[in-house]
Formats: structure tokens, C-alpha cells, sequence
């Protein structure tokens, strides 16, 4: 169905839904980058194609002929500039229960010693950085810790973060019901953004989450404050109860990452 047209150029409803669903995929990708030095380039090459389309409409020969020659190695930039976020915007969709099968939770009983033990470590002003291993491996950092291989516990889990002992630094790494390292060393937050009040285990907790789908819990020794990271966004200031929710959400074959940051 024809819509209007200008020239001999007809608009119709087909090209309504292409250039929306154009619109709304550049959108959700600034969106899923914003905060971060990728936004800005993104908006860079943004620029760059609205020249382009500019130069051919005008019949800028000199320029069209420059942007041509750009956009023959737009892909290999793209790739190269952007590789952390095509990283995990695949994970994400690989996760995603319209494509595959979602990582095996763990039992209720490893989610209630963890919120346990989260309640008796905010309650001591203890920090800790607890990593949820799913779909994407975490050997690399298991490597880097001592190696547990013990069952969860909320006494082990209150015992690993206890101050000035040797494994309380650096994280702990779970996958399914097992406590697989402690004192892992995870990589640091790209994000630029983030607020200064933030130290270095919420830092840390955002960069496992940017390059892996882990779910990592952070108990702030400061401020007794609790937060989960997952998916590149922080949620701050968490009630137990909240925490145990998403706790569930997280480690469940139903899970959905949230799309709001608190």
C-alpha cells in the first residue's frame, strides 16, 4: 500500500517498517552503549554515514567518493572498535529463551545461604564480591583465586570474606551448587561513567558482568550497601528480599535481565 510519493519515488508501508525498525535497532544499540567511550563512537559513525548520505544525495563527487571509500572498511572498524559490546550483545542473545535453553539454576537451598550469609555480612560491615558463573566459562578467573571446590554454605561464604585472612580479597566464584575459587582476580569496568562512591569490588563486579553473563553480588564494607551486577548495569541498595528475588530471576531456566538501572 503506497502512502504518498515524492518524484518517482513512491513510500509505502513496507518502507514505514523498515526505516522503524532501522530506527529503533540504531536507538536500542546507543541505548545498550550509552555511558561509555563505544557511545561516543557509535555517534561518530553515525556522522560519518550521515555525510555519506548527504554527499550522494548532493552529487558531491569528491566526497562521495572519499565516504565510499570508508564504508568499504566500515566492517572491519565496526568489528575492531566495537568488540567488547558484539561480545556481549551475543551473549545476551545467546541466553535469550527464544534461542537457547537457559543455564540449570541452583537449588533454593544455595540461593538461602547466600542471601544468609549476605544479611550477616552486611550486619558485620564485611565487603564482598560473590560471582555466579552461567552460561559463559569463568576458568580463566578460577585461576587466579585458590581453588575451594566446597559446597555453598553460609558459613564458608561469612568465613572466605572475614577481614584480614588470607582469601577474604578479590572474589568468590560459584557454579552450580559448588564454591569453585576464592581471592579471584576479576577485570575492571570499562565504563567510564560510573559514580566515584563506587570502589574497586562494584568496578570489578561491572567487568566480569560486561564480557560474561555472570550474576555477581557486591557487599559494600563501607556502607553495608548491596548491589548485584549483570548484563554491564549495576543495581544498587538492594533489600535482602529484592536480592533473593533476583537472585531467582538470575539463576532460573525463566530469567529475563532486567532492563532498569537503580
Amino acid at each position: 500500500m503506497e502512502l504518498f510519493r515524492i518524484g518517482f519515488l513512491s513510500f509505502t508501508l513496507l518502507d514505514l517498517a523498515d526505516v522503524s525498525l532501522v530506527a529503533f535497532m540504531l536507538y536500542k544499540t546507543y541505548q545498550y552503549m550509552k555511558g561509555t567511550l563505544a557511545a561516543q563512537i557509535f555517534l561518530g559513525l553515525l556522522v560519518l554515514l550521515a555525510g555519506s548520505a548527504v554527499a550522494s544525495f548532493l552529487n558531491l563527487t569528491s566526497l562521495d567518493w572519499i565516504f565510499s571509500r570508508l564504508t568499504s572498511i566500515w566492517f572491519i572498524v565496526v568489528v575492531i572498535l566495537f568488540q567488547p559490546e558484539i561480545r556481549r550483545m551475543l551473549l545476551f542473545l545467546g541466553q535469550h529463551r527464544i534461542f537457547g535453553k537457559f543455564f540449570q539454576n541452583s537449588s533454593e537451598e544455595v540461593i538461602n545461604a547466600v542471601v544468609s550469609a549476605v544479611g550477616e555480612l552486611v550486619d558485620l560491615h564485611y565487603g564482598a564480591l560473590i560471582v555466579f558463573a552461567r552460561n559463559t566459562g569463568l576458568r580463566i578467573y578460577v585461576e587466579t583465586g585458590e581453588q575451594i571446590g566446597a559446597k555453598v554454605s553460609k558459613r564458608l561464604l561469612v568465613s572466605l570474606f572475614f577481614p584480614n585472612t588470607p582469601l577474604h580479597d578479590g572474589a568468590v566464584i560459584i557454579k552450580n551448587a559448588t564454591i569453585e575459587a576464592a581471592r579471584c582476580v576479576l577485570p575492571l569496568t570499562q565504563n567510564e561513567s560510573i559514580s566515584e562512591t563506587f570502589g574497586m569490588r562494584h568496578r570489578s563486579a561491572l567487568g566480569i558482568s560486561e564480557i560474561s553473563d555472570a550474576f555477581v553480588v557486591i557487599v559494600s564494607e563501607e556502607s553495608g550497601r548491596v548491589s548485584v551486577a549483570e548484563n554491564g548495569q549495576l543495581f544498587s541498595g538492594l533489600s535482602l528480599p529484592e536480592l533473593r528475588e533476583r537472585l531467582r530471576h538470575a539463576l532460573s531456566e525463566k530469567h529475563v535481565p532486567a532492563e532498569e538501572t537503580v
